[in-house]
């Protein structure tokens, strides 16, 4: 069954070959932060991965999250979180990754918070995207 780094390696790899994206931020992959963050940046993590219902389905919450330098006067930049949140959203909307030994179905966009601040990141904003991912492992 795939682990929660593969499936990780997988929607980077889907992110990162997209010149678009690449070339509007840094993209790291895993569910820490890194300390030394390039802004603006988005985070790929895999959360929740579960049984489903039925025989050798699993489904679990891919979670992207975009970084931004908050704005001179104090306030998100929502021009940028929205541009890197469209951008995320054009190439994994319905995106298959490929996964050793299962069967993954397209990728269902889910919802996506508002600007969110880190208190540890205090000149940082940050606003989530939630992909739907199932799969079927064979055995």
């Amino acid at each position: 069954m795939p682990t929660v780094n593969e499936i990780n390696s997988a929607v980077y790899s889907f992110l990162a070959d997209d010149e678009t994206l690449s070339g509007l931020c840094t993209i790291y992959k895993g569910s820490k932060r890194p300390s030394k963050m390039q802004i603006p940046s988005v985070t790929v993590d895999t959360r929740d991965l579960r049984p489903g219902e039925g025989e050798g389905i699993w489904m679990c919450d891919v979670v992207v999250a975009a970084y931004t330098d908050i704005l001179a006067n104090r306030m998100p930049d929502h021009g940028k979180l929205e541009e890197l949140s469209s951008a995320v959203s054009d190439i994994l909307t319905d995106a298959e990754i490929i996964l050793n030994a299962a069967k993954a179905l397209p990728l269902i966009k889910g919802g996506s918070t508002g600007p969110e601040w880190e208190k540890c990141h205090d000149n940082q904003m940050m606003q989530e995207m939630t992909f739907g991912l199932v799969f079927v492992k064979f055995d």
